[in-house]
C-alpha cells in the first residue's frame, strides 16, 4: 500500500513533556500495544521523563514474541527439505523452535535467504524453477495485505513453486481477551501507525467503547508518542472512550478497500495459539481452500502445532501488561540478548530486548 504524509509541524518534545506534566493529575496506566513503540520509548528513555503518575506497560505487540515454538518447528521441518528455499525476514532467523532455528539449519546446509518484502519471493521462485520457495508469514494483521497480494500475484502469473506458511495473528481479539479480566486495570491503548494499513480502526473503536478506554494511533517519533499520550490523558480526564488517529501516514479510501478485499479473498480467521497467552478465538489467519496450492502446510501435509510451550521466564506476564522486564528474576541474569531464554528477549521488537539494549548495554558503555 502507498501512503502519503500529512504536512504538520508538531510542538517540540520539551513543550509536549511540559504539557503532560501539567495535565496528569491522577494515576493513569497506558498499554503500549506495539513492539516498535516500546523500542522507541526505551530509545528515548521516555519512562524516566514522564509524570510519576503516568505508567506505561507493554502489550502483546511483537509478532515474533507471541509465535509458538511449534510454528518455528514447522518452518524448520519444511526448510530442511532438499527441494526447498526458505525466504524470511532477518528478525525470524534466530528464533528457536523446540530444537532448531532457521539460522541453525542454514548453518547445516539448508537454503535460507533473507528478504525485506514478501514480493521478493516471487522473483526468487522464477529464478529457481526446480525449487519450492517457502515464505513463513509471521506478523500481525498489518502484514496481511502484502502477503495476500503476493499470493494473488503468484496465482495470476502462474507461479506454482511458491507457498506460504501462515502464522499471522490479529491483535484486536487478543486485546479483547485480555481486557475481559476485571483485574487488568488499563486506562488506554497506545496504538501504532500499522493499524492504518488494514483499516481495522473499527475494532479499536469497539474496544474503546466496550471497555471505556482511551485509544490513540500515533507514529514512532518522540513527538508522535508524546502527542498520543497527551491525547489519551485528555480523553481520560473528560471521561471519553474513543479512538483518535494522530498518525502522519494516510491511505486513500481506494487503498483501504483494495487491502481489505485482498485479505478477504485469501484468508479467513481461526482460533490460534499465542505464546505465553494461550489459544485465542478468531485471532489467526489461514489461507482459503481455493488457494491451497500456496499453503505450505497443505502442500507438505504438515500441521502447525497448538501446544503451549512452557517457558521459565515471565514473558507471558509481561506481554499481558502485568509487569515489565525488570520484574522477571531472569532478566539480565540468566536471560540476555546473547543468551535469551524467552521470546521477549529473542526479537529486536521484544520488550525485554529493548530494555536490555537501552538500559543494560548502553549503561555499561557509558561506564
Amino acid at each position: 500500500m502507498k501512503a502519503c504524509k500529512k504536512n504538520v509541524n508538531p510542538p517540540s518534545a520539551q513543550d509536549l513533556l511540559r504539557e503532560l506534566q501539567h495535565i496528569v493529575d491522577r494515576p493513569i496506566r497506558i498499554m503500549v500495544v506495539c513492539g516498535t513503540h516500546n523500542r522507541a520509548i526505551m530509545r528515548y528513555d521516555l519512562r524516566g521523563k514522564l509524570p510519576i503518575n503516568l505508567e506505561l506497560v507493554a502489550g502483546p505487540g511483537c509478532s515474533v514474541c507471541v509465535m509458538p515454538a511449534g510454528h518455528v518447528d514447522v518452518f524448520v521441518k519444511i526448510g530442511m527439505q532438499p527441494d526447498v528455499i526458505t525466504v524470511t525476514c532477518d528478525d525470524l532467523l534466530q528464533v528457536p523452535g523446540t530444537r532448531d532455528s532457521l539460522a541453525s539449519i542454514r548453518a547445516k546446509g539448508a537454503r535460507v535467504e533473507v528478504i525485506s518484502a514478501p514480493q521478493e519471493s516471487l522473483e526468487i521462485a522464477k529464478n529457481n524453477p526446480d525449487k519450492i520457495v517457502v515464505y513463513p508469514a509471521v506478523g500481525f494483521e498489518a502484514t496481511a495485505p502484502s502477503i495476500a497480494e503476493t499470493i494473488l500475484d503468484a496465482a495470476r502469473q502462474g507461479i506454482e513453486n511458491f507457498c506460504v506458511i501462515p502464522s499471522i495473528r490479529l491483535l484486536p481479539p487478543t486485546l479483547d481477551s485480555l481486557l475481559c479480566d476485571p483485574d487488568w486495570n488499563v486506562d488506554g491503548l497506545l496504538c501504532s501507525d500499522h493499524i492504518n494499513s488494514l483499516s481495522d480502526t473499527e475494532a479499536y473503536t469497539h474496544l474503546a467503547r466496550k471497555y471505556h478506554l482511551s485509544c490513540c494511533i500515533a507514529g514512532f517519533e518522540l513527538e508522535d508518542i508524546l502527542s498520543g499520550l497527551i491525547n489519551m490523558v485528555k480523553q481520560i480526564k473528560k471521561g471519553v472512550s474513543q479512538l483518535d488517529n494522530l498518525s502522519t501516514v494516510l491511505y486513500s479510501r481506494e487503498e483501504y478497500s483494495k487491502a481489505k478485499e485482498m485479505v478477504a479473498e485469501v484468508f479467513f480467521t481461526i482460533d490460534t495459539i499465542w505464546r505465553g497467552l494461550g489459544i485465542i478465538e478468531e485471532s489467526g489467519f489461514v489461507i482459503r481452500d481455493e488457494l491451497s496450492l500456496y499453503d505450505a502446510t497443505k502442500r507438505f501435509n504438515i500441521r502447525l502445532s497448538d501446544e503451549e510451550t512452557q517457558c521459565q521466564c515471565f514473558c507471558g506476564m509481561i506481554m499481558a501488561g502485568r509487569g515489565l522486564p525488570p520484574d522477571c528474576p531472569d532478566f539480565a541474569k540468566g536471560c540476555t540478548i546473547k543468551h535469551p531464554i524467552g521470546p521477549c528477549m529473542l526479537s529486536s521488537e521484544g520488550i525485554c530486548a529493548s530494555y536490555f539494549k537501552y538500559t543494560m548495554e548502553e549503561a555499561k558503555a557509558v561506564d
